[in-house]
């Protein structure tokens, strides 16, 4: 496994000019700088992939970096050169999904610090267009995620069989950690149709099995349901991307029912799944027949109350983030909510925030950038290219997963779930879009 660094060409493709080649001093110069800006871009990867959910601020350093480098280098033509309309339709639903939330936050006057979350898919879309130029290959990517969810479900193993703690979390919580190894396990998981036609692919396939079984052990153990909700969606949007592949080729159906039935093993196998399961549908009946709040899923369905009261003060706009605030206020004034529903950051349910804070425009937005990443994706399922497949696999899974999950959470209420998110998706879109450039080139070399 080789990197690749961005060879020098003119915007037409043709090779290096006739003043370029008499100028050996400055091509080098140049040669040299892009093996620097493609080493720097593997170590951010790989920083996010290995570590994305155990070492503090991990999953801020490696997209901090890219886009420190996309900022200093100053190359935005080289950039920009090649930008197909798919990339251009990612890039507009991230600006969107930005101009969405600032022009409100505008209109509603709120403090500058609201406006730092919506910043992030900006700087989003300029770190997918450097990585997109300077890329790792596929095959790292898919050693990375795997390495990364079979060092959480080690991690896993620690705190659950030897610390005894009752739900394992890294260096936040439970819900990130257990939905951010989810997340890399169905990465892993992608890569397994890929890794079957690997020169070597029983290592291949050992590996990827391996980061997928430590990253849903992680998920267990950490007792997070929403990311266990989502599997079933997960396994429908495999199937309808592979069907007639697994159906061409019984032995991988085999692998891919193995895989799903280790998995389940652990789940049945963790004590904590089936109490939390439990506790949740029992929580439910008990807020609409006996009227208790006070519970997880209590809290929860107050919290969509405040937010569905918050859309109602301006269904175009939303309150924003201090109306929001001031509705959540008067209701546990009257008692309609619990009041320990004004502890929580965010309404856990990202749908629900986004419609009381920013309205129909803004829940508008962020469905569009759910559909267009998930539709992007789903369309390179159908690439003749192994790596561009498993890439696009994975990414239809990872946004699944995150769309599922915000049903109950409010991730992107906060900057560790912004950058766990947007960051992932452009990284995942930059690598597949570095090897469909791969393979063109090959197939039509210079």
């Amino acid at each position: 496994m080789v990197m690749r660094y961005e060879p020098l060409f003119n915007s037409d493709g043709t090779p290096l000019t006739q003043n370029s080649i008499a100028n050996p001093d400055t091509v080098a110069s140049a040669d040299v700088g892009d093996r620097v800006l493609s080493w720097l871009s593997f170590l951010a990867l790989a920083s996010y992939l290995l570590f994305y959910v155990l070492v503090p601020d991990a999953y801020a350093f490696g997209p901090s970096l890219v886009l420190l480098l996309a900022l200093m280098s100053f190359r935005w033509k080289k950039l920009l050169d090649g930008v197909d309309r798919e990339t251009l339709a990612l890039v507009g639903v991230l600006w969107l999904f930005f101009l969405s939330q600032a022009l409100i936050l505008l209109v509603h006057g709120e403090d500058v610090s609201e406006f730092d979350l919506s910043t992030r898919y900006v700087a989003a879309s300029l770190v997918m267009l450097f990585v997109m130029k300077y890329s790792i290959s596929a095959s790292w990517f898919f050693l990375l995620s795997a390495a990364g969810a079979i060092m959480a479900g080690a991690f896993g193993v620690y705190q659950w069989e030897f610390q005894g703690v009752g739900r394992v979390a890294a260096y936040d919580n439970p819900i990130h950690y257990g939905n951010g190894a989810m997340a890399l396990a169905l990465l892993a998981f992608s890569g397994l149709l890929w890794a079957a036609k690997r020169t070597h692919r029983r290592f291949w396939v050992t590996l990827l099995l391996c980061g997928f079984v430590g990253g849903v052990y992680a998920s267990m153990v950490s007792g997070t349901r929403s990311g266990w909700v989502a599997v079933p969606v997960v396994i429908l949007i495999g199937m309808y991307a592979f069907w007639q592949p697994l159906i061409q080729r019984k032995v991988l159906l085999a692998l891919m029912a193995v895989s799903i039935g280790l998995g389940l093993v652990f789940a049945a196998q963790v004590d904590l799944v089936e109490r939390r399961a439990t506790v949740a549908v029992s929580e439910f009946f008990d807020y609409y027949e006996e009227g208790r709040n006070g519970t997880s899923v209590g809290l929860r369905l107050d919290m969509w109350k405040a937010g569905w009261t918050a859309f109602q003060e301006n269904p175009l706009i939303g309150s924003g983030p201090s109306g929001t605030e001031a509705v959540i206020d008067d209701l546990i004034g009257s008692g309609q909510i619990h009041p320990a529903v004004r502890n929580f950051r965010h309404l856990h349910n990202q749908y629900v925030e986004v419609m009381a804070r920013y309205g129909v425009v803004g829940v508008a937005a962020y469905i569009l950038l759910l559909a267009v990443a998930i539709g992007l994706f789903m369309k390179k399922t159908r690439s003749t290219i192994p790596e561009v497949r498993a890439l696009a696999l994975g990414g239809a899974f990872f946004v699944t997963l995150h769309a599922v999950v915000n049903l109950t959470q409010s991730m992107l209420e906060r900057n560790i779930g912004v950058t766990m998110f947007v960051f992932m998706v452009v990284f995942i879109w930059a690598v597949l879009k570095s090897e469909e450039s791969k393979s063109a080139g090959a197939a039509n070399p210079v």
